[in-house]
């Protein structure tokens, strides 16, 4: 008997142990090393990447003109705007056109001045305008409640005082000031903010004592602009500043309390607006038309107390707005004196008069209105991609400096020359000029030095805009504290509106900063990846492993920046994964206790060293797994290079529920592609540690990552689906864009297929609504979603009706997401999130695959179109014009197949020139033949008849062309549906040119356009009468195991097989096909039965002996390999064997504990070799037994969990076995009793079942399908019907298309007269309120596949760090610790990580041939063979840094330059003194002499991330 291994980390490296048979000669050192080609999500294209870090720089630049252009821009038109307002404004005119001799001056009548008053406070409101539409739509569509009356109250107050003051300014302050000193007092609106500011902090450290300091200062400095006005100028009117300053810095408290303020009072507030709840939309959509009108009143009160009277506001609205005359003066100056103005000016009486046009000021206000919003938009975007330090913050604070050169620049032109600007600006227009010409003249009059205090104090107020402290992608809520923005001062509006983040990094008293391990540990992401598998090519599960092994490495790099540099990444995540291996044992009979696993599952088990060696790029081999038997089969678990583990869970179909995967007993199942595994449970619900209020926050941040066996993804493509999650807590699931892989015609077809729905109806879905479905091979689940009401519990329901077999099981994934939406949840898309699987290649696979998803499709969306009252209430999401949406989408679909028909049917009459009923009845023939086929054969049949279909119509469609371009020949390009096909193509064209990276799917819409009859008409026709079929029907195949036989036997099997064959057909074609054993029989009414030729089926006695003789095979072929495995060579010096406390080690085949001892000492006598590690065995086997003998300890098997022979399969032979605890393996045997006990799947089979409870639900389901085809068939036939005859009756029922009629001029010379007559395009009705649903279903589309485009390339941006390769090159500067952290770490360990180059292996695959160093490589290969390998990525990167301690001569071929790895060092240094609070001084770093002198420091380097992390 062969004893198992046991691997520790202390053991001899993996590589060692190979068979000898293996082993690599010295004589025979050539390699053969084939070149892989990138495939899948590693084909990127490099200029891809380039491409997209130009975009980012682009988008860098760009964004910082646009934010600083149009606050520029915006306040610039409103100095210019409230230049105009004044009473009586004088201002000299230029002569140009005139007179250059002469001098003249205007006056502003009040027409003119009536509509820049009116356009002002339109400004005003536009956007309280905007807030009014937005707090509508929030509180239509999304849920709130109503605030209480203080809240209402407190609200209205701040929100009231910054209208008024607002008012204030534009028509008392700024009028009365030149632009220069106006433009100086933006700057100085923020008392109120520093005051609130200073009160929420406290002084417990020198920082934050500092900080209050700055706080007085700028308190001082915002007062001064209060009182420096009014005394410098000396008029009253100004001492309205500081009230209206005052009042609108009112308006921005809110966003500088703190939660740790001393005073009750701020804190409370504090804590009460730290989120953004939609109960303040309500509030804001009653006071967003009261700040209108409050300011409207406002600005009237302001006039009247002025001027006396307000009504020429109104009585001169009418000629403001229209073209009005201006009155041009001639003056004489007084000659010789100083100092002219034009108060000094004498009218010569003469004038002229000039007319003006509306035009101007409304370009200006438009300019305005666009500019304030774009600043707002383009700001609010920058802050969403984490680019606000450079692209917002910057441009902010420079506003006010680039618009005052601006306008001292202007106007020292215009005070030398009015006519400096007569060509850009209207002569009579300009803006308030102060008395300057040159920049000194500002710096000695118009005290610059204040301004600079104020604008220094308005930068530390406003501090917080200068760190990216956000989630990414954050909302608006998020963003800002108000929804809109400051219509007059939109950059001290988007500075101080922006929200104040705390950082994540906090302090403490000390002024140290806390462990970021220490932060919030139920915040942190988990993912658990559950892959399911089945019948998968073993290339299929290496592009499955890759993946997973990229995620294994990503956050093996994570997590050692996180643990060594202890900095908290907000990406870090734990993870694990799960395969979920479907029907994974074979038995030789019914009642085998004793299976084997099948080939699928050896596959696997080779599969996870080769696709390890592919991801690394060097030789890795992966440890063999440890073996579980579990009450559902059995468990293998791997540990991965990263340290993070992969469990496979192999299902034996006679325990468990096929198809239905594993659950979990609060996240019970999902669907076959995705699976929680059992400690998601036990760890959040059954968890004494965890508190009912921690509970909830952890099942928030635990994710399933739910793939397919196949599926080939890179880590950046979780990261995004992750940002989506942690972005949005109403997210119940986010899916990526899913690329089929293949080749041929069908996977063609699904290129375009697929690229089309996630372009247009995927985008659209998310935009206006809810995404539908989240494919189950690619998506990430939220495990607190799934936890809920009504969604496990629902999804865990057997099927007991017909309806039920088609909606639950035939598309498990879209059934999961129907019910996450009825809980009022959101799912979403992703874009940029690539994922590549396998489609079907075959023409039948594929409608078997489309069988199953086109009924389940339809139920489910039918199920939320009748649940749409529930649904809309529930789901924030989900309003009544989505829903409507998709009710056209389900007609659209409903009658697919009859359009489609009568396309053809048009297509046939122009291409071939017949008649309409010629037509309809040539296209009429083949759908009858195959309708009749459908009802009365079987599938293959079916298939058969589809198949030969499909290549006609493809064939026809190819004519059709022709017949569509006579017919736009014919009908003209004007014609709808000329129209219609254009911009199809165009809509189609552009979207491709959207996706760059996808352009190429568009060379495939050729094979989609000719296989339009087959998927639209064929297929849907297929799936309705196959709708009572509920196999899955994709690679559906019978793994039967094959026995060895004798030599002479084989040659004789095939005929022998064949004959049996055909005597059961020809047995079978008038008999029972279901045992291939009957008669030929003939009755009449039940009274005579007639039996001819009949055959005896095997007798159970032969099936028996058959039985026998396949177990005592199978028993002979055990015998040989254990023998084998005892004396064979390779296992004569056996490991040393360490026996764990929870682990019970399988000698032979399915033995119990009781005899295991008995078998020690049998092996003990049989080899002298192993004597004494077999006596260490079976003593601790002894003492196991002794310890645990009770039954009901958690910590042994039970006597149910038994061993069996699969333990010794190909390599798990190697491997260890161990046990689940009791608690666990009692969770697995509640859990299959209640949800996932086998049942009969008869139905699936076709077959007659004993249960007679299956054969009505067999029955229900024939039932359903024949309902569903009179329905379906109903409803085409009539609209063909409808549609045709109304073609043929077009006469006398149509609509005249009004666009290019065709025009026939008639000469009559008789009467010498021209008749001119017009004849329209004759339109069908219903066809083209078809055509008109259609076509604007398609602008619904392609608009909201632009604004997902927009967000797709805000996620992208956000992504994006720009580091312009600086730990690419060699030639790297010192490098401090903040740089390392703020680059990018992760970017930079894994490089340190990587096991290429760390055991002396090539570094490069492929190189040019005179750097190439095979034989070097060749003759090292014997070195290699005794030094010791390392196997995981934690050694490499120890490794590695070794070399930097030691001041080894190779680290110049580490990945990294090595200031950096110096840098690294010091971190980690700087981390180790704070860890253990010392104070050292001024202590120089074991770093700093590193590489500058011949020798080395020594120092104690510990590495913390090598300790076994679990996932807790």
């Amino acid at each position: 008997m062969r004893r198992r291994e046991i691997y520790e980390e202390d053991e001899k490296p993996l590589m060692e142990d190979e068979d000898k048979e293996h082993e690599i000669k010295h004589w025979d050192l050539f390699r053969n090393m084939p070149r892989k080609e990138d495939t899948g999500s590693t084909a990127e294209s490099k200029y891809i990447e380039i491409g997209v870090r130009v975009l980012k720089v682009f988008t860098l630049v760009m964004t910082f003109v646009v934010v600083l252009g149009t606050a520029v821009i915006s306040k610039g038109t409103l100095l210019f705007m409230t230049s105009q307002v004044k009473k009586n404004i004088t201002r000299s005119y230029c002569n140009k056109n005139i007179d250059t001799n002469k001098q003249f001056v205007i006056t502003l009548p009040e027409e003119e001045r009536v509509v820049w008053i009116w356009l002002i406070m339109f400004i005003y409101m536009v956007p309280e305008l905007g807030t009014f539409i937005r707090s509508v739509r929030i509180i239509c569509f999304k849920s709130w409640k109503y605030p209480t009356i203080w809240e209402f109250i407190w609200l209205f107050i701040t929100e009231s005082l910054p209208a008024i003051g607002s008012s204030f300014l534009a028509f008392i302050i700024l009028p009365e000031l030149d632009v220069i000193k106006g433009a100086m007092l933006t700057n100085a609106v923020c008392f109120v903010p520093a005051v609130v500011s200073f009160l929420s902090r406290t002084p417990r450290t020198l920082n934050s004592t500092l900080k209050m300091v700055l706080d007085v200062t700028a308190i001082v400095a915002q007062a001064s602009a209060l009182v420096v006005w009014p005394l410098v100028e000396g008029r009253p009117v100004l001492y309205m500043i500081p009230i209206s300053l005052l009042f609108i810095s009112v308006g921005w408290w809110e966003n500088f309390v703190s939660e740790k303020s001393a005073i009750p009072f701020i804190s409370n507030l504090a804590k009460d607006k730290a989120e953004f709840k939609n109960k303040t939309y309500f509030m804001y959509a009653i006071l967003a038309p009261w700040k209108a009108l409050l300011f409207f009143v406002t600005t009237v009160v302001v006039i009247i107390i002025r001027e006396g009277d307000s009504q020429f506001l109104f009585n001169n609205f009418h000629e403001g707005f229209s073209a009005h005359v201006i009155n041009i003066t001639e003056i004489e100056p007084i000659v010789g004196s100083s100092g002219i103005d034009l108060k000094d000016a004498v009218s010569s009486g003469y004038g002229t008069i000039r007319e003006t046009t509306v035009w101007t000021p409304l370009t200006v206000f438009l300019m305005n209105i666009a500019a304030t919003y774009t600043c707002y938009a383009f700001g609010k975007f920058t802050c969403k991609i984490m680019i606000q330090t450079f692209s917002f913050a910057v441009p902010v604070n420079l506003t006010v400096p680039v618009i005052l050169t601006g306008l001292i620049a202007m106007c020292g032109q215009y005070n030398k020359n009015e006519c400096a600007y007569a060509g850009v600006i209207p002569e009579y227009l300009f803006f308030t000029t102060p008395s300057l010409t040159y920049l000194n003249d500002f710096i000695a009059q118009q005290y610059s030095w204040i301004w600079l205090i104020w604008l220094l104090s308005q930068t530390w107020i406003t501090i917080h805009i200068w760190k990216n402290n956000n989630e990414k992608l954050a909302n608006t809520e998020k963003l800002f504290m108000k929804p809109m923005y400051d219509a007059f001062l939109i950059d001290q509006s988007v500075a101080m509106n922006r929200r104040n983040c705390l950082d994540n990094v906090k302090e403490l008293e000390d002024g140290s900063v806390t462990d970021p391990l220490e932060t919030n540990k139920d915040k942190i992401t988990r993912i658990y990846a559950c892959g399911t598998m089945w019948h998968e090519t073993k290339e299929e599960m290496v592009e499955f492993l890759k993946s997973v092994l990229r995620l294994d490495e990503d956050q093996c790099a994570q997590r050692i920046v996180r643990n060594y540099l202890q900095f908290n990444l907000p990406s870090y995540y734990e993870f694990e994964t799960h395969v979920l291996f479907d029907d994974a044992f074979v038995r030789t009979s019914q009642d085998d206790q004793d299976p084997h696993v099948n080939q699928y599952v050896l596959d696997l088990i080779e599969s996870v060293s080769m696709a390890a060696s592919e991801v690394h790029r060097t030789n890795v081999r992966i440890r063999p797994p440890t073996i579980y038997p579990t009450p559902y089969g059995g468990r293998l678990v791997w540990t991965l290079p990263g340290k993070t583990k992969m469990i496979a869970h192999l299902k034996d179909k006679a325990k468990i529920r096929a198809k239905k995967e594993m659950v979990t007993s609060n996240v019970h199942v999902l669907s076959p592609r995705a699976q929680v595994r059992w400690n998601v449970y036990l760890q959040i619900m059954e968890n004494d540690d965890l508190t009912p209020e921690r509970i909830p926050l952890i099942s928030e941040n635990t994710y399933i990552l739910a793939l397919d066996g196949d599926i080939d993804f890179q880590p950046h493509a979780v990261h995004l689906l992750v940002d989506y999650m942690k972005k949005n807590k109403t997210l119940g699931a986010a899916c990526g864009r899913i690329h089929p892989v293949g080749s041929g015609a069908m996977a063609w077809y699904q290129i375009f297929e697929y690229a089309v729905g996630h372009w247009l109806q995927k985008a659209t879905e998310h935009v206006i609504g809810c995404v539908l479905c989240s494919p189950g091979c690619f998506s990430l689940f939220r495990a607190k979603a799934l936890m809920d009401d009504n969604v496990m519990a629902k999804y865990t329901t057997v099927s007991e009706e017909a309806r039920h077999y088609v909606q639950y099981d035939q598309g498990e994934d879209r059934w999961l997401c129907t019910l996450l939406l009825q809980r009022g949840y959101r799912v979403e898309y992703s874009a940029a999130s690539d994922a590549y699987t396998h489609c079907p290649e075959g023409f039948n696979e594929f409608y078997n695959q489309r069988r199953r998803w086109m009924p389940s499709t339809t139920a489910n969306i039918l199920d939320l179109l009748t649940d749409y009252k529930h649904i809309v209430k529930i789901n924030d999401n989900i309003s009544k014009p989505y829903i409507l949406y998709q009710i056209v989408l389900m007609v659209g679909t409903i009658t697919g197949p009859g359009t489609i028909f009568l396309m053809l049917v048009g297509a046939f009459v122009a291409a071939f020139k017949v008649d309409q009923w010629t037509s309809f009845l040539w296209n009429l023939i083949p759908i009858l033949i195959f309708v009749i086929v459908c009802a009365c054969s079987k599938s293959d049949t079916q298939l058969f008849f589809a198949g030969i279909l499909s290549g006609i119509y493809g064939l026809i469609m190819m004519a059709v062309v022709i017949g569509i371009m006579m017919q736009i020949k014919d009908d003209g390009w004007l014609a709808p549906s000329s129209l219609f096909f254009f911009c199809v193509a165009f809509e189609f064209i552009l979207t491709a040119a959207m996706h760059p990276q996808e352009f190429y799917c568009l060379k495939y819409g050729v094979i989609y356009y000719v296989t339009v009859p087959s998927m639209y008409m064929l297929l849907v026709i297929y799936s309705i009468f196959n709708m009572n079929n509920v196999s899955w029907g994709t690679r559906e195949v019978t793994v039967v195991p094959q026995l060895q036989a004798q030599p002479g036997a084989k040659k004789e099997e095939p005929k022998q097989e064949k004959k049996e064959e055909m005597k059961n057909k020809i047995y079978s074609f008038f008999g029972n096909p279901k045992d291939n054993a009957g008669s030929f029989e003939f009755s009449i009414a039940g009274l005579i039965k007639i039996l001819c030729c009949t055959h005896q089926k095997d007798g159970e006695e032969n099936e028996m002996l058959r039985g026998i003789q396949a177990s005592l095979r199978q028993l002979q072929q055990k015998l040989d390999q254990i023998e084998r495995n005892q004396f064979s060579t390779d296992v004569a010096e056996p490991r040393r064997t360490t026996i764990r406390r929870t682990t019970t080690h399988i000698e032979g085949s399915r033995a119990s504990r009781a005899s295991m001892r008995n078998s020690t000492m049998q092996m003990r006598n049989s080899t002298m070799q192993m004597r004494n590690s077999t006596m260490q065995m079976g003593n601790n086997l002894i003492d196991l037994d002794e310890e645990y003998d009770d039954d009901d300890s958690i910590l042994t098997p039970s006597d149910d969990i038994q061993e069996n022979s699969w333990f010794y399969d190909g390599e798990l032979i190697r491997s260890e076995v161990s046990y689940l605890d009791r608690k666990e393996e009692n969770f697995w045997k509640a859990l299959l009793d209640k949800y996932l006990h086998p049942i009969d799947d008869s139905l699936k089979k076709n077959v007659r079942s004993k249960n007679p409870y299956y054969d009505k639900v067999a029955k229900d389901l024939k039932d359903l399908r024949d309902r569903m085809v009179v329905t379906f068939f109903m409803i085409n036939a009539l609209f063909v019907l409808v549609v045709f005859l109304l073609t043929l009756q077009k006469d006398i029922l149509h609509v005249n298309w009004p666009i290019d009629p065709k025009v026939n001029f008639t000469y009559t010379t008789n009467h010498n007269e021209i008749e001119i007559q017009k004849t329209y395009l004759e339109l069908e009705p219903i066809g083209f309120i078809f055509l008109i649903f259609f076509a604007s279903l398609m602008i619904i589309q392609f608009i909201a596949m632009l604004y997902h485009r927009f967000g797709t390339f805000s996620q992208i941006m956000s992504n994006l760090t720009l580091d312009f390769g600086l730990f690419e090159s060699d030639d790297v500067e010192d490098l401090t610790e903040e740089q390392v952290l703020e680059k990018d770490p992760v970017k930079i360990f894994k490089k340190l990580i990587k096991l290429q180059g760390i055991n002396d292996d090539d570094e490069e695959a492929e190189v040019s041939v005179d750097r190439r160093n095979t034989v070097h490589a060749l003759a090292l290969h014997k070195v290699k063979k005794n030094k010791s390998y390392i196997e995981t990525l934690d050694k490499a990167f120890d490794a590695r840094m070794e070399k930097l301690r030691n001041g080894d001569d190779g680290t110049e071929n580490l990945p990294v330059p090595r200031k950096t790895l110096l840098a690294i060092g010091k971190r980690r240094e700087t981390v180790q003194r704070k860890s253990q609070m010392l104070n050292f001084g001024n202590v120089q770093s074991h770093f700093d002499n590193i590489g500058r002198s011949g020798h080395t420091a020594s120092m104690t380097f510990d590495n913390p991330t090598y300790e076994e992390e679990t996932l807790s």
